[in-house]
């Protein structure tokens, strides 16, 4: 009762409930393509999972391992795009051109070293890492099948993520997130549906996930070297 005799007489409330249209939309233009990806991303995974629920529990429980797996070997590279992106946009502001080449060298080579030594060990060892989860003969089986296609393509995984990190440091969000839907809505998960009804069966649906990679890795490729070329310039 308080609070209520102190706020009725005040202008509080009616500040506060002022709509700003220009603010709102910037939040939009900001959030709406974020949502969208998600929204495209969650439709896809569904897809997939559909896919894979096909091929019966054995494939579903060795998707579900295997999965786990893949998602620890890929912290390395996404931890180094997510660092690139305050490095590098620390330095672009600070116009340190040379600090951000250096600091993109360097991430670069020791993704690189990351991902191979990833690779090497997840390719050999497969059984290991999926009997962490199941001992089942057959769910092992198609796991190792997931692990040894997926780890010989965790290069291309860095390389997306380094570029992705120096595009959003220079400030280009909308083609890495245009480049993260197209590689996996349009690359990955068309290409999961036409190859699992081919003669690879489940592996189709692995072989899919470099395919998207390799996808969403040339887009950004062909854009950061379009983006360096106008900074080189002094265009923005």
């Amino acid at each position: 009762m308080f609070f209520y005799t102190r706020v009725k007489y005040s202008n509080i409330i009616s500040f506060h409930f002022n709509i700003d249209f220009n603010i709102l939309k910037e939040i939009l233009s900001i959030g709406m393509p974020t949502m969208l990806q998600q929204v495209l991303i969650s439709v896809g995974f569904i897809v997939i999972q559909t896919l894979v629920n096909g091929f019966g529990t054995d494939c579903i429980a060795a998707f579900i391992s295997a999965s786990r797996i893949d998602a620890f070997a890929e912290l390395p590279s996404i931890n180094l795009g997510q660092a690139l992106i305050t490095f590098v946009a620390q330095n672009y502001g600070a116009k340190k051109m040379d600090r951000i080449i250096k600091g993109g060298k360097g991430s670069l080579i020791l993704g690189i070293i990351f991902s191979i030594i990833t690779s090497i060990i997840i390719f050999i060892f497969p059984e290991f890492f999926i009997s962490i989860f199941n001992k089942n003969s057959e769910v092992i089986f198609v796991g190792n099948q997931y692990l040894r296609i997926v780890s010989a393509f965790y290069i291309i995984f860095c390389l997306m993520q380094i570029l992705n990190g120096l595009l959003l440091g220079y400030g280009k969000s909308f083609v890495p997130l245009i480049a993260s839907i197209t590689s996996f809505c349009m690359f990955q998960v068309p290409m999961a549906v036409l190859l699992s009804k081919t003669f690879l069966g489940y592996n189709g649906i692995w072989i899919a996930a470099p395919i998207g990679w390799t996808g969403g890795m040339l887009i950004r490729l062909c854009y950061f070297i379009k983006v360096s070329k106008k900074i080189k310039k002094g265009e923005k």
